[in-house]
């Protein structure tokens, strides 16, 4: 059960959450300061001892957790995986991200599904798909990338050209199997 303690000068809408649970992960979230009545109302801390929880804040740190979805201005994750993330900045170490929008994203030792961004930095890393403006690369590997501009060390397996030849081929294979299966029920 979630404990639940609203901010000291007796501001509404800034809670601090603690969800406990085993295991030592943990995701720290930041709101920033707001006013109310005129009063600056302190930044709250939410700490989330969960995994797989939904944050919404300005500022959020995950380490050796999941978490399901999280909309910030800064996201940062060490051992730790995001399901689905949109924020303006993002700093993954060792840790796993689903599905992002951002303006930067920076992976080192990694792995990024599915990367939306206008910079991207991949350092030791692996990537599904990378559509970015920027993309600056150290040793890393990238299943469909395309990028305005790409700098540095990475392995692309298929670029714009080759995915839409990718892509191509496999419908025009899946056209044919679904051809010939027509013609076989109709032998019958």
């Amino acid at each position: 059960m979630p404990d639940e303690a609203t901010n000291p000068s007796g501001g509404a809408g800034r809670r601090r959450r603690t969800r406990r649970a085993g295991g030592g992960a943990a995701a720290t979230a930041t709101s920033a300061d707001a006013t109310t009545a005129g009063a600056a109302v302190p930044a709250t801390t939410m700490s989330v001892e969960e995994d797989g929880e939904s944050i919404t804040a300005d500022r959020v740190e995950v380490t050796r957790a999941a978490v399901g979805r999280v909309d910030s201005r800064e996201l940062s994750v060490q051992l730790g995986a995001i399901g689905a993330a949109r924020a303006d900045r993002i700093e993954i170490d060792r840790g796993a991200l689903g599905a992002t929008m951002a303006g930067e994203v920076s992976v080192q030792r990694g792995f990024a599904r599915t990367v939306l961004a206008r910079h991207v930095e991949l350092e030791q890393s692996g990537a599904q798909t990378v559509v970015a403006n920027v993309v600056e690369a150290r040793g890393a590997i990238v299943g469909f990338l395309i990028a305005r501009r790409v700098s540095g060390e990475v392995r692309v397996l298929f670029d714009w050209r080759g995915a839409l030849a990718f892509g191509a081929a496999v419908g025009l294979l899946g056209g044919l199997l679904s051809r010939g299966r027509r013609g076989r029920a109709r032998g019958r």
